[in-house]
């Protein structure tokens, strides 16, 4: 009998293009969001190209905050690790002030 066989491919067959929505509607709104951040960068005179990397040190983060906000923000000056962490956690730290909701974020998860 075949029909475990044909139910396992049709399974798998599934499970794989489901994964692949996934990957391009995350394509998609990391697209999005990065020519968003662009859009309030620009007004510092900066842009990032990937969303992951260009916001991991925590420099373009706090940027785009100060943006938005109008405040102006403390940051590390180093190129450490330690440095990049620690303004992560600034921008985190801003945000919590106002009371923006951030579910398991941490400095780490941008590393």
């Amino acid at each position: 009998d075949m029909q475990p066989v044909e139910d396992q491919w049709l399974s798998r067959t599934r499970l794989v293009c489901l994964m692949c929505c996934m990957d391009e509607r995350d394509r998609v709104q990391k697209k999005t969001f990065t020519k968003w951040v662009n859009k309030h960068l620009i007004k510092v005179r900066k842009h990032i190209n990937d969303l992951y990397e260009d916001l991991r040190d925590g420099h373009n983060l706090i940027s785009l905050l100060e943006v938005l906000s109008g405040v102006r923000l403390p940051r590390e000056k180093g190129r450490m690790r330690f440095h990049r962490l620690q303004n992560v956690q600034i921008a985190l730290d801003f945000l919590k002030q106002r009371q923006c909701i951030l579910f398991g974020l941490g400095p780490l998860l941008f590393w």
